[in-house]
């Protein structure tokens, strides 16, 4: 058994957004499967570009927001994985590099004048380049937020000890996991996962991986599946819930010798879901604020 992780602990916290914030990068990389960079005319490709263009934006802003919480978190000294603190650094310029891209794509493909249909091919094939590269940036970004994430739940039980505590009316929820279903949570929070369109085949070989794990997670409410309209449109996209970041960031912060790799039989987590919100982390005393958004120019 694992004892429950409480949310006063600030370091699962985290741990949720940074979850959060790797599926949020898994979104943006199934943005990309959509934009037509060779089926479509220049016009007609430029709105799609915008589109992620504006979900690059916001996901830079998330990912800086992060890091500032993370160094400020460490100046006050509740953070002390520094390896994980570099990963959210890199997370951070990665984002905002890939946004640098995008519009550098954009304004490419704003400045060309219309010309015949070998210009205009021309033309997708210099514009796809940047593109790419804006893809490519963020590719394995998913997988450092949930490897990150990991290394601050663990933190708080190596360096300050692990306590079940929740307070008093709090919503704990029991959440009971095998260690197939504690790898299978790990898989989906990587952006590994989707499903077919009604959810009765598993898409990819991912060891251990079932369709009957994912339907025990999702009747109970750990999982959520996103529309993934790519063109083949057979597919949609295994999430995380709020409830199932709780619980495999607390999973993740079992002490050693009783996290669900350690015990196949089972693995209890008590996950507070009424009482976290959307709202990134801040420092005690500190209101919660989430990052400010600004219109495109």
């Amino acid at each position: 058994m694992t004892p429950a992780t409480t949310t006063n602990d600030v370091r699962t916290p985290l741990a949720v957004h940074l979850l959060d914030l790797a599926q949020q990068f898994t979104r943006h990389q199934d943005g990309f499967s959509r934009v037509p960079l060779y089926r479509a005319s220049p016009g007609k490709l430029g709105p799609h570009l915008y589109q992620q263009l504006a979900q690059a934006t916001e996901l830079a802003k998330q990912a800086q927001r992060m890091r500032e919480v993370v160094e400020a978190h460490h100046a006050a000294g509740l953070v002390y994985d520094m390896y994980a603190a570099s990963r959210v650094t890199q997370l951070a310029f990665l984002a905002m590099n890939a946004d640098d891209v995008l519009v550098a794509a954009l304004d490419q493909l704003e400045a060309a004048r219309p010309g015949d249909r070998a210009e205009e091919e021309a033309l997708l094939r210099e514009v796809a380049v940047p593109v790419l590269r804006a893809q490519e940036l963020t590719r394995h970004a998913a997988r450092d937020a949930v490897d990150a994430a990991a290394d601050f739940a663990r933190s708080a039980s190596t360096r300050r000890g692990f306590t079940a505590y929740t307070r008093d009316g709090q919503d704990a929820r029991e959440v009971r996991l095998s260690s197939t279903q504690h790898a299978a949570l790990i898989s989906i929070a990587r952006g590994q996962v989707t499903v077919s369109r009604d959810a009765g085949e598993v898409f990819g070989k991912i060891p251990r991986l079932s369709i009957s794990t994912l339907r025990s997670l999702h009747s109970r409410d750990l999982t959520e599946y996103h529309p993934d309209d790519r063109p083949s449109g057979r597919a949609q996209r295994v999430a995380l819930s709020l409830k199932g970041r709780i619980a495999l960031a607390t999973a993740f912060g079992a002490p050693a010798g009783t996290s669900a790799s350690a015990h196949p039989a089972a693995t209890v987590v008590k996950a507070a879901a009424s009482r976290l919100t959307a709202s990134f982390p801040s420092l005690p005393g500190a209101p919660a604020r989430t990052p400010a958004r600004k219109p495109l120019s």
